[in-house]
């Protein structure tokens, strides 16, 4: 038994040292990925909550032959459901949604309000991560306001705001801007 040997205090100690380089190393990639693909999936949430909110008013807006532009209201008649009715796509500025409202009233271009009883019927909010909502001509900056009748152009342009993790930590505002034309009809 003489030549018996155990491990000395430094190599215990250089092994628990190595052993925990590597150990943070590998927490740290861990962390790393996983971030990542927190930011990737967060991209790609508000990546489709942009081409569903852009899809639904193209949808909406691509048989319509009578609108009417307001600053945060858009009212438009349309035939998607297969019948007549004029909705009206409203944007609240303070909840930064754009929400689409069944509107009950004679004439699109009546001077009426949200809290109106009986005008802006069944609700469906369209994002939550609206900024920003312009009505444009094809060309030029001025926004429109009033009637839009058959053979009317137009852009809608739309910013969108979303909260996105930073590599680094902690999170940022991402703002995106889409724009697209429509032409309303001529019946």
């Amino acid at each position: 038994m003489k030549n018996e040997r155990g491990l000395t205090l430094i190599e215990v100690l250089a092994t628990l040292t190595i052993s925990s380089v590597l150990l943070g190393v590998v927490l740290m990639l861990l962390s790393s990925t996983s971030l990542q693909s927190k930011t990737s999936a967060e991209k790609f949430n508000s990546d489709a909550e942009i081409r569903k909110t852009m899809d639904t008013i193209a949808k909406e807006l691509s048989d319509s032959n009578q609108a009417y532009a307001a600053a945060n209201d858009f009212r438009y008649v349309t035939y998607a459901s297969g019948a007549k009715e004029v909705k009206s796509l409203y944007y609240n500025a303070a909840d930064q949604t754009l929400t689409s409202y069944l509107f009950n009233s004679a004439n699109i271009q009546d001077n009426v309000s949200l809290a109106t009883p009986g005008i802006y019927t069944k609700p469906r909010v369209l994002t939550s991560h609206l900024t920003g909502v312009q009505y444009l001509p094809t060309s030029g900056t001025t926004p429109i306001t009033g009637n839009l009748s058959g053979g009317s152009a137009f852009r809608m342009v739309l910013t969108f705001t979303f909260q996105r993790s930073k590599l680094s930590g902690g999170s940022e505002n991402y703002t995106v801007q889409r724009e697209t034309g429509f032409k309303i009809l001529q019946y």
